[in-house]
């Protein structure tokens, strides 16, 4: 069966992972992915996963310095649906193939900007290296204290690259949307920047409340830097001096753990009887005997057993190749196999969802350089397509919002699928939260206890509390069910089946509904009943080791005592943060735009299935590969700096910054503007190879030269002479830089809403803009803050709807 994107050609003009994985999202999907290049090639063609990014796509070269390449580029566009670019603002003018050229030959085209920093701004010309963006929007500094040294960390999993990539995916099928309604195309402008904007949980709310009330909000607890782990997602070590990492964040799963290694006792003694919620002093005394009990096995025998109580969370750590290995991966079908010309077999993630209805394919091989430049460039333009006949399943233009008229039914709790939803509704579709009593979504009293953090996954919604194990409560969904053009819901399987709202009781009410299921592990296989929360993702796929740095934790046979435990236990949980929810997000929303844009077409709704590891595995897109011969996995070192001398964080003699110039030219480009050109002629470090066998002597020369100035000063030295180089630590969260600092607000990053709660606060600004288009930027919503409202649309009288509350069946929660 053909993809949702089958028809549409794609003109991919970006480079390196970003591009790259958006540009294969759209080919796995069905589109005709063109990558065009300079004579040269990309530049990022030297790295290993550059096979995997590029799959399925085909090759032209042109230069487009040249007249000719001017022409053919026009031409290629003039056919195109989709021209995907990521060049630093002004350079695309430059060479010809800006928005506003290409529009004039084709007024249909999408034409979507990927940049570094935004297309306005001080540091829009800033190369858009992803540690370079996490060091100076603040996200390093959420790491401060993983390793036992002051000052920011490094960032390993390239997060910002897969998200991004993602953005640029949503606002281009969001415009393709919009164009099957007005029949034009429009720019639409993302960047590595926005990217970073989904891994911030809520230190921008809690910024602007600090700033209000200091003392009432003294700061972000989840960046603190002696922040300990918590007993639910503690991370221990094995008899076999193997790590297992738990995620047991409910109190049902906390106890099936307890329970599960021969703890049970400790609820008869009044110091734990409500573990895991305990003293700091009793919490300390449970970490210890927790500890103490898990060497006593190998974590094989830990995990047979977590596995057959099936109501305990946990996985060993894992590097990412292993983690496409994982039984319940394989089983998924998520690991294709690759046949490459260049390395051999190719081991892969394959699709990032299941669609049932518009499965989409995986790709063949990368393409040679310029494999296709003659056949394709000798192709007749190609009619332009009618979209009048499209039928329009709801997708009227009653507003300029990509996604109005399209209402979202959102059973969902936590991170992962709440925000999916969220940025559903940024782009103007109604979503309509169902949750449960007391307290609604779980995540309302998680983040630190605060609330905060539901003020960004309920953002734009409409929220109603129901109880579902009420006849009552089941009657108010099943109206609901048939307003629903999409049902989003991320039970364990079974459970939705157990209340009446699967697909086929979704699709009686609504025939083309779309039901989309975050599935933790799937709806099959060994794991599937398992549950899942965001650390499991993380150690399976191979984040968490890579963010934990080489050594840690150490080799299995090194002897550890009881502290040396808990210290790396401590920087194992500092290092699997809640970056694989965000990530999954990402794999969420463009799944649903795909099947959106499937039924938009055929007017047929499907079921749809993403998975935490799938998507996770997509965030780790850098090491997400094997092959005989593959390079050795890349960890940073043991005191999270980088990866190497000239990819890393330096001290200076005020402040951190780091450095990104792995390219020759880039090198001798920064030794020339530091008065040290004698490092450029050393032989020691005049290529790449040379400084790799001399990494450890390069990091020496370069620690001594960066006291000499201050952070402030080195990024004004070489940012202007095109280095990137940054400030690490000019901010302290990223909150602060997304309120404050002047390239956030130049492009729009933090927009004031009032919150019922939180009164004024900022909530995160568009991930994407569009030049013809709009979206709806709204705050978060309390528990039930619409269960009246929604009651009255239902048909409900007052006097009804007074008995409901009365009984039960609906709560609204408290401001």
């Amino acid at each position: 069966m053909p993809g949702p994107c089958t028809g549409l050609i794609v003109l991919d003009c970006s480079w390196g992972m970003p591009g790259g994985l958006a540009g294969l999202v759209l080919a796995d999907y069905g589109a005709e992915g063109i990558k065009v290049g300079p004579p040269t090639g990309d530049p990022w063609r030297t790295h290993p996963a550059w096979r995997f990014w590029n799959r399925g796509k085909q090759s032209v070269v042109l230069d487009l310095k040249t007249a000719e390449g001017r022409t053919n580029a026009h031409a290629l566009a003039a056919r195109a649906d989709v021209v995907l670019e990521a060049f630093r603002p002004g350079v695309a003018q430059r060479l010809g193939i800006d928005y506003d050229t290409l529009r004039g030959v084709n007024p249909r085209l999408v034409y979507c900007s990927l940049s570094s920093f935004g297309q306005v701004g001080p540091l829009r010309n800033v190369k858009g290296y992803e540690a370079v963006i996490t060091a100076r929007a603040g996200r390093m500094m959420a790491f401060r204290g993983q390793p036992d040294r002051d000052g920011p960390v490094y960032v390993a999993v390239p997060t910002i690259s897969w998200a991004a990539s993602q953005i640029a995916v949503h606002g281009i099928l969001a415009a393709l949307r919009v164009r099957e309604r007005t029949a034009r195309g429009q720019w639409v402008q993302t960047s590595m920047l926005q990217g970073l904007m989904p891994y911030d949980l809520q230190s921008l709310v809690i910024h602007r409340l600090t700033q209000r009330d200091p003392v009432r909000w003294p700061g972000d607890p989840l960046v603190d830097p002696k922040r300990l782990a918590t007993l639910e997602y503690l991370p221990v070590r094995c008899k076999d001096g193997r790590w297992i990492q738990m995620g047991n964040n409910v109190l049902r799963l906390f106890q099936s753990f307890i329970r599960a290694i021969g703890l049970w006792h400790i609820y008869r003694d009044p110091r734990f009887k409500d573990a895991p919620a305990l003293t700091p002093e009793n919490r300390e005394l449970l970490r210890d005997m927790i500890l103490e009990r898990m060497v006593e096995k190998t974590a094989d025998e830990w995990m047979q057993i977590f596995v057959e109580d099936g109501d305990v969370a946990a996985e060993p750590f894992l590097t990412t190749r292993e983690g496409m290995h994982h039984v319940q991966y394989v089983h998924n079908g998520h690991l294709a196999l690759v046949q490459d010309p260049v390395v051999g077999d190719m081991e892969q993630p394959a699709l990032i969802a299941d669609l049932s209805a518009s499965p989409g394919t995986v790709g063949g091989p990368a393409p040679a350089l310029g494999q296709h430049t003659q056949a394709i460039l000798a192709r007749p333009g190609r009619p332009v397509e009618n979209n009048d006949a499209l039928p329009a399943n709801g997708a009227g233009a009653h507003s300029n919002c990509p996604l109005d008229g399209v209402t979202v039914l959102e059973f969902a709790t936590i991170i992962a699928a709440p925000y999916s939803g969220a940025l559903l509704a940024d782009l103007g579709a109604r979503v309509i939260k169902v949750e449960a009593p007391p307290h609604g979504d779980l995540y309302r009293i998680m983040a630190g206890g605060l609330g905060t953090g539901a003020a960004k996954t309920t953002a734009g919604k409409e929220s109603i509390v129901i109880d579902l194990k009420l006849e009552a409560g089941l009657d108010i969904v099943r109206k609901l069910l048939a307003k629903a053009d999409i049902v989003l819901h991320n039970f364990r399987p079974g459970v939705a089946e157990r209340l009446g709202i699967d697909y086929p009781q979704a699709q009686s009410f609504k025939p083309d509904v779309i039901y989309m299921h975050l599935a933790g592990y799937g709806v099959s296989g060994p794991f599937h009943q398992r549950p899942a929360f965001h650390p499991l993702p993380a150690a399976i796929m191979g984040g968490a080791l890579r963010q934990a740095g080489q050594g840690n934790p150490p080799a299995p046979d090194v002897a550890l005592t009881h502290d040396e435990i808990k210290e790396i236990s401590r920087r194992l949980f500092r290092a699997n943060e809640a970056n694989p929810d965000y990530s999954t997000t990402m794999a969420l929303v463009t799944a649903m735009l795909l099947a959106l844009r499937h039924r938009d077409h055929t007017g047929q709704g499907q079921t749809v299935v993403v998975t935490m590891p799938c998507a996770n595995a997509y965030a780790n897109g850098d090491e997400a590969y094997d092959y005989a011969g593959r390079p050795a996995w890349r960890l940073p070192d043991r005191e999270n700096h980088g990866l190497h001398a000239l990819y890393r964080l330096y001290r200076t003699a005020a402040g951190w910054i780091f450095l990104a110039c792995p390219f020759q030219n880039e090198w001798e480009a920064f030794c020339r503007t530091a008065g040290r050109s004698d490092l450029a002629a050393d032989v020691r470090f005049t290529d790449a190879a040379a400084r790799q066998q001399h990494d450890a002597e390069l990091i020496g020369e370069l620690s001594a030269l960066f006291q000499t100035r201050t952070a402030a000063a080195w990024e004004a030295l070489l940012t202007a002479a095109d280095v990137a180089c940054v400030q690490a630590d000019a901010v302290q969260t990223a909150g602060q830089f997304l309120a404050e600092d002047p390239q956030a607000v130049a492009n729009g990053l933090a927009i004031p809403v009032q919150h019922v709660r939180f009164g004024d606060i900022l909530r995160y600004g568009p991930l994407m803009r569009f030049s013809e288009s709009e979206g709806r930027y709204e705050a978060g919503v309390l528990a039930g803050q619409h269960t009246r409202t929604l009651l009255t649309e239902l048909g409900y009288t007052l006097p009804q709807t007074d008995a409901l509350y009365a009984q039960g069946v609906v709560t609204t929660e408290p401001p």
